[in-house]
């Protein structure tokens, strides 16, 4: 056999175990005998380069070859197929798989959806840590990101109306109490929506400063949605929440005290 540095043998030897793994199950075609053409056929390609044989050039002769799965005989089945695309194929194409189906298993069995869902994010959060930018990705984004939009924005309503949620929870829980009604002094549906702007208010005020701390947290947690978002989109945050709080603060002081108080 020629001569191969570290990575190009390794290479190889990760294509042929693929061709094995592929025909493993196969009575009707010879691995072995499979694995000798595909050896004798590099040998030929290569027997006037120069040694050590570059990785390069062994890649391209491999991608000539084609994918492992072209020994395969014509009669395998489709679903086996589709099982040794898994087994075989490049990671971050079994991740992107692996990520689509626990995505779809998860709306179609919802009461799994607890556990597929977040597990199809973090096999699809995996799959993009495999490339150094997102733009390599090509066809793999239709299988990645899917699962990538339906969990950043079920964090991102989390994160930016958990307060709202919180404050009508908590309107209803205080409303509950004598001597909060007489203090506020106003109508329930009045009460309930000037504590649930109170709070979310507070908690943009609250992300805001957070992530001017940390803006690469965000960039982190929607990656790669939120590459743009840097500290002056945390300070537009504060200041939203900020100007929100003060506004509702002087509507509700104003019914309190000028508009109820009258009546």
């Amino acid at each position: 056999m020629i001569n191969l540095p570290d990575n190009a043998r390794k290479h190889l030897d990760n294509y042929l175990q693929q061709v094995r793994t592929c025909l493993k199950d196969c009575p009707t075609v010879d691995a072995d005998e499979v694995e000798q053409n595909i050896k004798e056929h590099i040998e030929s390609e290569l027997q006037d380069s120069s040694e050590p044989v570059s990785f390069a050039a062994l890649d391209d002769i491999l991608k000539r070859l084609g994918s492992p799965q072209q020994w395969l005989p014509e009669e395998i089945s489709w679903w086996r197929k589709i099982i040794l695309r898994l087994r075989t194929g490049p990671e971050d194409w079994r991740l992107a798989y692996i990520s689509f189906a626990l995505l779809v298993v998860g709306f179609i069995i919802l009461p799994s959806s607890i556990v597929l869902i977040p597990a199809s994010f973090i096999v699809a959060r995996a799959a993009l840590s495999e490339v150094a930018d997102s733009s390599e990705l090509k066809a793999q984004k239709c299988l990645i990101y899917p699962s990538l939009i339906v969990s950043c924005s079920v964090i991102a309503f989390i994160l930016f109306f958990g307060g709202m949620v919180l404050g009508a929870c908590l309107a209803e829980v205080l409303w509950d109490l004598t001597w909060i009604r007489e203090v506020a002094y106003m109508g329930t549906v009045t009460f309930a929506a000037s504590i649930t702007v109170t709070i979310t208010a507070l908690s943009w005020i609250i992300l805001g400063a957070v992530f001017c701390k940390w803006p690469g947290l965000v960039r982190s947690i929607f990656k790669p949605f939120a590459d743009w978002f840097n500290r002056k989109h945390a300070i537009i945050l504060t200041c939203v929440g900020f100007a929100l709080l003060v506004l509702t603060l002087a509507v509700v002081g104003y019914l309190r005290f000028v508009v109820f108080s009258k009546l």
